[in-house]
């Protein structure tokens, strides 16, 4: 691929989208280093000072890391600025002193977001500045406050159109498209993890005779009204979309079909007494479902809409539930909302097979864990997958204290005393948990949490700069599967 093929392929995927200045700075700024790096740290696009100065071309460059470039210590220190521009700084510096083939430089490594539509940061920009040349780097430092600017001033817009493509103008509760891209994703958890998923739909009564009798601005003012009333019963979980003329949807994760029939009854009974100046008073029907695992959003909506059709065929100004509801058991009745299923992101990658392959594994093993405990496995299977986890933890451990010591990590020692202390805390709390002493909930929130998630985000995120892809050729053990 050459190089107009690369600058393609990379604006296509929206990275230089974000951050158009980025795009101009290249071809004038021909003295001065520019890159950009996915999240991953390897470099997806680099000036020609950059390609000159390292000695590569731009398709040798891209796919490269720091770790590659640069000694051990230098590349930590630049893992380090690109860490704080992932946690969220507008941007980062750094005065370093390198040797680059037989080239001594003095020079100025500056880094920044590059965001997407979404506002989350797609890449990581790189500017490296020459002290010497000052000129250059004032203007360079000028240009980057500009880019800085643009890139809040679009983020801002972007947020703003999103918020304006999702909401109903009228009432400001969500539309149709947003309401449906949400319930996708809350269907999926619910297939993966037996999340209870409710929604209720709420028509006013007679709302054609309000517009008759009072005219459509008086309508529009009671639906607007009748928004504001019915967000402020909801909780802070729950979304309400104006499905269209005067109907209403609440969607609820984590709620039964008992929950959110009392949601229902306490919303009709609120409408009720509310006074709206343009009518005094008015009424609603209302139809709730609960989501049955294995049928898809139209059939879902489906009994929720024929629930509702049979309150207004009963005389209206009442609630009524759907038919063919689910038979549970309180199944995810009281779904802790401490409990966060772990999402693997290429991000948490060390470049090392055998590291990142174990990582990506007990990643599944707390998720599968998880989704026992909230699904009411028996007592012998949770124990069973709590033990396959702690099982491979301990592989695990031994397998990096083993890499990390090759690798020359200077802190090995300490590491492989923390991976003691964590599976020592772990064998007290599962102990506790097998005589009863221990509640379930918490002793996953420190397998998943403390023992992988924390640990592997945190701590061992230490020792990647150290670790050489290129020498290592470790192949990766597999992990015993759960019995």
């Amino acid at each position: 691929m050459n190089k107009a093929e690369l600058s393609y392929t990379f604006a296509k995927e929206h990275v230089i989208r974000a951050s158009a200045l980025l795009s101009l700075l290249m071809p004038q700024a021909s003295g001065i280093g520019i890159g950009v790096k996915g999240l991953d740290g390897r470099y997806l696009l680099v000036s020609k000072a950059l390609e000159t100065l390292f000695g590569k071309s731009l398709e040798q460059m891209t796919q490269l890391t720091d770790n590659d470039l640069f000694p051990p210590a230098l590349a930590a220190r630049l893992y380090c600025s690109d860490q704080q521009i992932c946690a969220g700084a507008a941007a980062s510096s750094d005065e370093l002193d390198l040797s680059i083939n037989g080239q001594r430089l003095h020079c100025l490594w500056l880094k920044f977001p590059v965001m997407g539509a979404d506002g989350e940061i797609l890449s990581i920009g790189t500017i490296m500045l020459d002290i010497n040349r000052q000129e250059e780097a004032e203007d360079m430092r000028q240009a980057l406050e500009r880019l800085q600017q643009s890139n809040q001033e679009l983020q801002r817009t972007l947020v703003e159109l999103d918020r304006l493509a999702s909401t109903d103008k009228l009432t400001c509760a969500w539309n149709r498209r947003r309401l449906e891209e949400t319930v996708l994703n809350e269907m999926e958890r619910l297939r993966r993890y037996d999340h209870p998923l409710s929604l209720l739909i709420i028509d006013i009564d007679l709302f054609k005779l309000i517009n008759d009798d009072h005219g459509h601005v008086a309508g529009d003012q009671v639906l607007a009204e009748l928004a504001t009333v019915v967000q402020a019963t909801l909780r802070i979980t729950d979304s309400l979309t104006r499905w269209g003329g005067d109907e209403f949807v609440v969607l609820s994760p984590n709620t039964t079909l008992s929950s959110m029939a009392m949601l229902a009854e306490r919303l009709h009974k609120t409408i009720a007494r509310t006074l709206f100046p343009a009518v005094k008073h008015l009424t609603v029907s209302i139809g709730v479902a609960e989501c049955i695992c294995g049928e898809n959003w139209e059939q879902w909506f489906k009994r929720a809409d024929a629930a509702l059709y049979r309150a207004k065929a009963c005389g209206r100004n009442q609630v009524q539930i759907a038919p063919e509801t689910p038979q549970r058991v309180g199944i995810g009745e009281n779904v802790s909302a401490n409990f966060v299923q772990l999402a693997w992101h290429p991000a948490y990658e060390c470049g090392l097979a055998l590291i990142d392959t174990q990582h990506q594994r007990l990643f599944r093993d707390a998720n599968d864990l998880l989704a026992a405990i909230l699904s009411g496995r028996p007592a012998n299977e949770v124990a069973a997958l709590i033990d396959a986890l702690i099982r491979d933890v301990v592989q695990h451990f031994k397998d990096e204290e083993a890499l990390i010591t090759a690798a020359g990590y200077p802190d090995a020692a300490q590491h492989a005393a923390i991976h003691r202390r964590l599976v020592d805390s772990a064998s007290v709390l599962i102990a506790r948990f097998h005589s009863g002493t221990l509640p379930i909930g918490e002793l996953f929130q420190y397998l998943a949490n403390d023992l992988v998630a924390r640990h592997m985000l945190g701590a061992d995120r230490e020792f990647f700069p150290y670790l050489d892809s290129r020498r290592q050729s470790a192949t990766p053990t597999p992990l015993q599967p759960v019995a």
